[in-house]
């Protein structure tokens, strides 16, 4: 989705959301005693590799302006800057100071006994989780993982793909292969999944790893690449993202803030931020939806002791 097709420029839009959200934020809302305090809340700077964060900063105000006029009352405040860095996050949800969060697994996984189990939201698309793929031409001689060894590989840089390091970390040991920085001859980023993909199309790389629904987006586009590269290896089913809630959280204000989120699209600029970040909607799920991403989080990190004392050792 693109601004154009709002039949408005980049500018345009997020001129429009700077003056819906100071519009919605000023004082002057309905309060009721009867109503819950707004949650205190904040994003992981992390769940934004590969966006613009000024961008997002300007629509998540717009969101909590949204909810504030279609409820007539706050249902969350941000801290000042929304984005924070993870070990902020961390330990503001630690010690309190944060009952909703938007987070990567990777610090969910270390919040799992302060983290309500009941409640997360996630963007529709990753509703039955999200699987990473391996492609590589299929006129090379790659047939299983181990072939790519001293391979030339791009990745996409976008937040769908947080969980990348630890999967291709993951599959390699499991084939008692070196871990990636050992086992490619070189690994490069790209934000733009064009530069991702046809790199390995023409045969300048050999191959590239990014997000099964971005690759088949490509294929439709494009069907010749379809016709031309193959999965080599494809990931389980994965949940990268999500946003969460305190276990001390008031369950009347964290049902206040997830129907507000979930309305989103009751109004025309919910819409258009929600198309912002690619996505139609929020949905809720367990945690226990996470168990497989979470699972191989920890593998992970199994993995990873040995390769410090290595390291260690070396030194």
């Amino acid at each position: 989705m693109k601004y154009s097709d709002y039949g408005i420029t980049r500018r345009q839009c997020l001129g429009r959301l700077t003056a819906i959200a100071t519009a919605a934020l000023v004082p002057g809302l309905r309060v009721y005693a009867s109503d819950p305090p707004p949650l205190r809340m904040a994003i992981s700077t992390a769940t934004m590799a590969g966006a613009n964060i000024n961008d997002a900063r300007a629509a998540y105000k717009v969101w909590l302006g949204q909810a504030a006029q279609y409820y007539g009352r706050r249902t969350a405040v941000v801290v000042p800057d929304i984005f924070i860095p993870s070990k902020d996050l961390v330990r503001g949800v630690r010690e309190g100071s944060l009952d909703a969060y938007g987070a990567t697994a990777i610090e969910v996984k270390e919040l799992l006994d302060v983290t309500e189990l009941d409640f997360m939201l996630i963007q529709d698309y990753m509703a039955n989780g999200m699987e990473y793929v391996l492609l590589v031409h299929n006129s090379s001689t790659f047939k299983k993982l181990a072939d790519l060894r001293g391979a030339q590989l791009v990745t996409h840089l976008h937040r769908d793909m947080l969980l990348l390091p630890a999967w291709l970390g993951t599959i390699l040991a499991e084939d008692n292969l070196p871990q990636p920085n050992r086992f490619f001859a070189s690994q490069k980023e790209s934000d733009k999944v064009n530069q991702v993909v046809l790199p390995v199309f023409f045969r300048r790389v050999d191959a590239a790893c990014l997000a099964r629904h971005d690759w088949e987006t490509a294929v439709e586009l494009n069907p010749q690449l379809g016709r031309d590269l193959r999965p080599l290896v494809v990931s389980s089913r994965l949940l990268p993202i999500g946003c969460f809630f305190r276990k001390s959280t008031s369950p009347e204000a964290r049902q206040a803030l997830l129907r507000s989120i979930q309305s989103i699209n009751s109004v025309t600029a919910g819409r258009e931020i929600v198309a912002l970040y690619q996505s139609q909607s929020f949905v809720i799920r367990t945690v226990a939806t996470m168990k497989p991403t979470l699972d191989m989080l920890r593998q992970f990190e199994r993995i990873q002791v040995p390769q410090a004392n290595l390291r260690k050792g070396a030194a």
